[in-house]
């Protein structure tokens, strides 16, 4: 069973998918003057060193971050997104820190947004405090995500994002993930929720996308899927999914854009591929996924044909 934990994944192939699709979504929230809040129920430590601890004893990063290090062309919201990442570096020409999703978050703030970051354990909500407590932008919770989903929504401001991406290292967080996402829609119709999912040999993400959409009938929700091995084969992980649920306009093509290069270096042996569905309001069934081939020219497949 994958325990997904954050010091030990910092950087890694499934971090810079997930990081995109957040970035890009809040891209879209700060178009407007508006403020936005961004509550991220499994915050972990803010920020991560990959040249000790953890990351440095996993190595993952090298083969996320690391192969996009490098990049100095491509489409304009990836290069914006890298520029930022080396800008959290102490030496700007090392790649020896890597944020995670409070850090990236707390970095795009406006004076008038805020952070909601929750996260249950002791050592990790410590770390968390050093990062953000002299922020007051960002409020922190020491509290389990479950219980948060309830009783955090819903926020002030109205408008905003709502990050969910567990460990899954109980089989149960694959019910337990929908059924939050449910609660917090029940009582937040307007935000954002992104939730991220593990791709595995032992295949239980398709029955997670089923249980997102028939707990959210009826609403937009885009499916990427970014994956090394397709199918998965063998054991670890060998694809990252996110869901995002009441779609930003134009995510779904930003997201083409934005994401195919960089799956380009993210999987250099093409083993894998780059996915994406879209289920529109007031449609039923089973979205169809396409593989992105180009940047502009995606390609239809079913969502059978690489479960």
């Amino acid at each position: 069973m994958l325990s997904y934990q954050h010091e030990y994944h910092a950087g890694n192939f499934a971090d810079v998918h997930k990081h995109l699709v957040l970035w890009l979504v809040l891209d879209a929230l700060l178009a407007r003057p508006k403020p936005f809040v961004a509550v991220d129920l499994f915050a972990g430590s803010g920020q991560y060193a990959l040249d000790r601890g953890p990351a440095a004893r996993s190595g993952e990063w090298r083969e996320g971050i690391g192969r996009l290090w490098s990049l100095d062309r491509g489409p304009e919201r990836l290069r914006v997104w890298l520029d930022a990442i080396r800008g959290l570096q102490t030496d700007p020409g090392r790649l020896m820190t890597y944020p995670g999703s409070p850090e990236l978050i707390r970095r795009r703030l406006r004076e008038q947004d805020q952070l909601v970051a929750c996260e249950l354990h002791p050592g990790a909500f410590a770390a968390l405090q050093d990062a953000l407590r002299t922020d007051s932008r960002c409020h922190l919770h020491r509290r389990d995500a479950r219980e948060a989903s309830r009783a955090l929504f819903p926020p002030e401001p109205r408008r905003g994002l709502a990050l969910l991406d567990p460990a899954y290292e109980r089989v149960q967080e694959y019910v337990e993930v929908p059924e939050m996402t449910r609660e917090i829609r029940r009582r937040w119709n307007t935000g954002i929720i992104l939730v991220w999912y593990p791709l595995l040999e032992e295949g239980r993400h398709p029955q997670l996308r089923d249980a997102l959409l028939s707990r959210h009938p009826g609403e937009s929700i885009l499916f990427s899927e970014l994956r090394l091995s397709d199918p998965p084969r063998g054991p670890g992980l060998q694809g990252s999914g996110v869901a995002v649920l009441n779609v930003p306009w134009q995510l779904d093509r930003q997201l083409s854009e934005t994401l195919f290069p960089a799956w380009q270096r993210l999987d250099p042996e093409r083993r894998g591929g780059l996915f994406q569905a879209l289920t529109l309001e007031n449609t039923g069934g089973r979205p169809h996924f396409e593989r992105i081939e180009s940047i502009v020219t995606p390609a239809r497949k079913d969502v059978t044909d690489h479960d």
